[in-house]
């Protein structure tokens, strides 16, 4: 009853025009000023976000980021078309290669480089794709065969074969890779890889900033993962005849809760491989394994087979 009644006489006060344009203009100035500062914020973040960019694409910001590895040698090497990788461990060691997905850098597999074992076994070679981190020219590059050729260079340059892991859209190069160059991939491991041209996950951000104004205003590694993104169903389709080329031993790894590469690209992978070929099925386990789950990456290739909770392990030999 007292809500009602204080109600009925508001409605009779009269109304001031004056306090009310005046309380008008006041939240008006706090909307556009919060706006600005909002703004301003993603303007730093962004800024932020190419400043550590462009400094991990030096060669100082690429030993920087690594230099709490396990008392290991590092270098720093290019292709003679550019591609740049960090190397680390023993030269007479076997090779295992890391590729990122889109976007990625060489920080995706820093915690995995963290693992001391894994020098044990292996010297690890972790490359930046076309157009990401200190890898020239500094644009995108669509075909994804282009890409595959591209880091093989790196195996040209190291003179012996490797394994080869790649993540997201690094899966497929990889799997290219296998095919293009048999003898200088020994297997190819593909972690929650994109292979199926017709089951992709676009944002519809990636249009709204598909426009070259966006090029100058997004950092760069954002720019080209979008660009990629938008061209890879094209890529994909362009690759797919390799995929029943391959026959190096292929194993596949990919969450089954996988929220932005959908699960089923590993079966349709699987379906259209004639090789040696494995899909292990983790359930409940999202996209970025590498970063998240490196561990138990780390474990897999030195052939520790210890398989999680729920796990599904599916084995097709020549099929």
């Amino acid at each position: 009853m007292a809500i009602l009644a204080a109600s009925a006489y508001l409605q009779r006060v009269p109304t001031n025009p004056i306090i009310m344009s005046r309380f008008a203009k006041l939240s008006w100035t706090i909307v556009k000023w919060l706006f600005y500062i909002v703004v301003g914020l993603v303007v730093l973040l962004f800024l932020f976000i190419e400043g550590f960019d462009r400094y991990i694409a030096t060669d100082r910001g690429a030993r920087w980021l690594f230099k709490n590895m396990p008392n290991q040698n590092i270098e720093i090497n290019r292709t003679p078309s550019g591609v740049r990788y960090v190397s680390i461990g023993d030269e007479d060691k076997p090779l295992l290669m890391l590729i990122h997905g889109a976007p990625g850098s060489l920080y995706d597999w820093k915690s995995f480089a963290k693992r001391a074992d894994l020098y044990d076994q292996y010297r690890v070679l972790i490359v930046e794709r076309p157009g990401y981190g200190g890898t020239k020219p500094r644009k995108p590059e669509p075909s994804i065969k282009i890409q595959a050729a591209r880091i093989l260079e790196v195996l040209d340059k190291e003179g012996k074969p490797a394994v080869v892991m790649g993540h997201s859209y690094g899966g497929p190069i990889a799997v290219a890779m296998g095919a293009m160059s048999p003898n200088m991939v020994e297997k190819v491991i593909g972690v929650s890889g994109q292979y199926d041209p017709d089951n992709e996950i676009t944002f519809r951000i990636s249009y709204f900033i598909n426009f070259k104004l966006f090029k100058y205003l997004l950092p760069r590694f954002i720019w080209v993962s979008n660009v990629e993104k938008l061209t890879h169903p094209d890529g994909l389709r362009e690759i797919q005849p390799l995929f029943a080329e391959v026959k190096v031993p292929v194993v596949l790894l990919h969450g089954d809760s996988d929220t932005l590469v959908p699960y089923e690209n590993s079966p349709f992978l699987m379906n259209l491989m004639s090789g040696e070929a494995e899909l292990i099925t983790l359930p409940g386990w999202d996209h970025p394994i590498h970063m998240t789950e490196s561990d138990y990456l780390v474990d897999f290739v030195l052939g520790k087979r210890v398989m999680p909770e729920g796990a599904d392990e599916t084995e097709t030999l020549g099929k």
